[in-house]
């Protein structure tokens, strides 16, 4: 019973107190390709990175001034996540499969 009153009451709370969850958009990776060569988002909006392939990616981002973070080891079936919190233009890329590029831009 408490459970399903939290889950009713909540979503009241979120909107009354003027909380936004967006979900975030979502990119797959299929045969070392990305889904989309390109993508463009809003300033503070989260990308998710899904790995659909039977091989382990690395995801890097590189902004304009060439500075790169680094998402670390992304085995098959994982996903992560980057919340692009600046504007430009971020190069996506697998340090793994130097094929697999994207771009994002962020408004």
């Amino acid at each position: 019973m408490k459970i399903s009153i939290w889950l009713t009451v909540l979503p009241a709370i979120t909107l009354a107190g003027g909380f936004c969850f967006a979900a975030a958009t979502e990119i797959d990776q299929v045969g070392q390709k990305f889904s989309q060569s390109t993508l463009a988002v809003g300033k503070g909006e989260n990308v998710r990175f899904i790995n659909h392939d039977d091989v382990t990616h690395n995801i890097n981002v590189i902004d304009e001034e060439d500075g790169t973070t680094d998402k670390g080891l992304q085995k098959p079936g994982e996903a992560i996540e980057q919340m692009f919190d600046k504007s430009g233009k971020f190069m996506i890329r697998c340090s793994i499969h130097p094929t697999m590029k994207m771009t994002i831009a962020v408004k």
